[in-house]
């Protein structure tokens, strides 16, 4: 075979080569994570405000959360703090009540969460525009009919307005959200009356936590309320489960019995395992001699 035809072929194995390697360098490009912000604020109980920030990433299969990531908190341009995100993806801060916030022109608090990015996962941001509101909560009984009262109220230049024509909601918590059990719209004095049903499960005495709530408002943020009543229906505990053939915990013979027919086929399959390993060891001696 000439030389000219190897020199030709060695020149397409290297143009292949890079080309590979152009791919494989994009293809790892094409990985990095492109995250999902989701930027919110809560005004609790104690009116602390809080803002989070869950990082997510968006797969085929669902949301995957982000944790270890570094997000920084700013009012306008004024650096509040950071927090890391935990497994489940949230980077908590809690502002000190002591801080006086920038107002907008609108008397609104921007915010902003920023994400620089890393090797792994692209920048990206969220920001928000708060309204400040007061929300007070009162619990009463009458007539041997429970009600929650809401009052709220928001800073103008004559001082203290309340709130009208705003929806806002009367929830329980449950184990992996929060139950609504009323809903309405404040009134022209900033107020709402709930009657609070009377067949909401509650714990083994019947305590249940009552909480008013503007629940994600475009203006406001989350905004609650919480307090403690005995106006749930006390919850019983199931029996403990007997160990028998119609429960889900099964007889312990049967569970022996079980777990010895298995060790039995499993202690076959690691015989016949070893044994055509020693085989294939004493065949080889044989082809040596």
């Amino acid at each position: 075979m000439s030389k000219a035809p190897i020199k030709y072929l060695n020149l397409l194995m290297l143009v292949f080569l890079l080309a590979s390697g152009n791919l494989s360098a994009s293809g790892l490009q094409e990985t990095k994570i492109s995250p999902y912000m989701l930027f919110t604020y809560l005004k609790d109980s104690n009116s602390s405000r809080i803002l989070q920030a869950k990082m997510t990433n968006i797969t085929q299969t669902g949301e995957v959360p982000l944790p270890g990531l570094k997000i920084m908190f700013y009012n306008n341009e004024t650096l509040l703090g950071d927090a890391v995100t935990d497994n489940a993806g949230n980077a908590v801060y809690t502002i000190d009540n002591a801080f006086q916030l920038f107002k907008s022109d609108d008397g609104s608090w921007p915010f902003t969460a920023t994400f620089d990015g890393d090797s792994l996962v692209d920048a990206t941001f969220g920001e928000l525009s708060i309204t400040d509101v007061n929300l007070e909560m009162t619990l009463s009984e009458e007539e041997g009919k429970k009600f929650v009262f809401l009052s709220a109220t928001m800073s103008s230049e004559q001082g203290q307005a309340a709130v009208t024509g705003e929806e806002i909601s009367v929830f329980v918590p449950r184990m992996f959200s929060l139950l609504p059990v009323g809903t309405g719209m404040l009134d022209d004095n900033g107020t709402i009356r709930f009657e609070f049903p009377g067949d909401i499960p509650g714990d083994s005495i019947g305590n249940v936590t009552v909480i008013g709530r503007f629940n994600d408002h475009y203006l406001f943020g989350s905004v609650e309320k919480r307090e403690n009543k005995p106006w749930g229906l006390p919850v019983v505990k199931a029996p403990p489960i007997y160990r028998s053939l119609w429960s889900t915990l099964a007889p312990k013979w049967m569970v022996v019995s079980l777990a010895i027919m298995l060790l039995g086929v499993w202690g076959h399959y690691t015989f016949v395992v070893i044994s055509l390993i020693r085989i294939k060891k004493e065949g080889s001696k044989e082809t040596k001699k």
